[in-house]
């Protein structure tokens, strides 16, 4: 039941933003915004970490099966995709390497702010 109570909970959050999307005269993705809603909230403490942690976890074990849907909808599309696999094979991997570069460098410098923060232990 309190599973159930935090998905709700991060589903209005959502819900928010998607209505919030609705209102603006440009295009926005509604998940980003509903990212940075729940961010500012518990940035704020108005909604706290335990009252989305098991509802979070329980999203981010699951999220292969959030995917299945548009990674075979993509198998649709592979008559137009046959002559350039090597190019997205190739822009995959770049990307990856790109994304990894990035998240070890936010990783090492939120270790670094944090170590500061100790007082340099």
């Amino acid at each position: 039941m309190k599973t159930l109570r935090q998905l709700s909970l991060l589903f209005a959050i959502y819900l928010g933003a998607v209505w919030i999307c609705s209102l603006l005269p440009f295009s926005f993705p509604a998940s980003v915004l509903g990212m940075a809603l729940l961010l500012l909230l518990l940035f704020t403490g108005v909604v706290k970490p335990r009252q989305v942690e098991l509802g979070a976890d329980l999203l981010l074990e699951n999220m292969m099966f959030l995917f299945l849907p548009a990674g075979v909808s993509i198998l649709e599309y592979y008559p137009l995709l046959r002559g350039k696999v090597l190019a997205l094979v190739l822009i995959a991997l770049i990307t990856l390497a790109v994304t990894l570069a990035a998240s070890a460098l936010t990783a090492g410098a939120v270790a670094a702010l944090l170590r500061r923060r100790r007082g340099g232990a």
